[in-house]
């Protein structure tokens, strides 16, 4: 349950039930949270920047899936999601930041 869904849920049920206390604390944690991963999200896009700019192939992208892209060339960057091509037959794919764990050549 997200910062913002919990905020609009918020009723007089749960104070009963949490404590004002806690329910504060649960709430500044979910916020500290979704501001972290907004923070790698855009780390990762300014890392992959460069890939974009020069064109170079990326040898493997890591997911956290499990899946590997292998020989893909970023196309293009969003706020959370990057769009690969392999170079070979120029399917695309597209990754959230978040689902990303490494590229390079291992």
């Amino acid at each position: 349950m997200g910062f913002d869904q919990l905020l609009n849920d918020w009723n007089e049920e749960l104070l009963e039930v949490e404590g004002v206390l806690e329910v504060i604390l649960i709430l500044l944690l979910l916020r500290l949270l979704e501001e972290s991963e907004e923070e790698s999200a855009s780390d990762i896009k300014k890392l992959l920047r460069p890939w974009l700019e020069l064109g170079i192939p990326l040898p493997r992208v890591h997911l956290v899936d499990g899946n590997v892209l292998q020989n893909v060339v970023v196309v293009q960057l969003f706020d959370s999601v990057a769009v690969f091509k392999n170079a070979t037959n120029q399917l695309r794919v597209c990754a959230p930041y978040m689902n990303i764990v490494s590229w390079g050549a291992f």
